[in-house]
């Protein structure tokens, strides 16, 4: 659990940094803090005490959108569909950023 914290309080990091600009692009759902891990929410209230509870959810879909092209790419399913995968990474990561109103 230790590695998965440390990687959603990074990816928190990022979102808490982007969210000024992001909140309004994004998807806001109807997220409670309750509808997260305990320790996952002391972590994000203790270093970001007026992020919302949109913000884990945002950290967790962008956390998703890096770690898919990669799960797709090494387990083979992207092989019979494109010959330049790295292609297909990068530009799903630009409209990550872009997502994220970091451009």
């Amino acid at each position: 659990m230790e590695a998965e914290l440390r990687a959603c309080k990074d990816l928190v990091d990022l979102v808490a940094a982007a969210w000024p600009s992001a909140a309004d692009r994004q998807s806001q759902g109807d997220h409670e803090w309750s509808d997260f891990d305990p320790h996952v929410v002391d972590a994000v209230r203790a270093d970001h005490p007026d992020l919302p509870p949109a913000a884990i959810a945002l950290s967790l879909r962008v956390w998703g959108r890096m770690h898919g092209p990669v799960a797709l790419e090494v387990y083979g399913h992207l092989r019979t569909q494109t010959r330049a995968p790295d292609k297909v990474y990068r530009a799903e990561m630009a409209d990550l950023i872009s997502s994220l109103g970091l451009t």
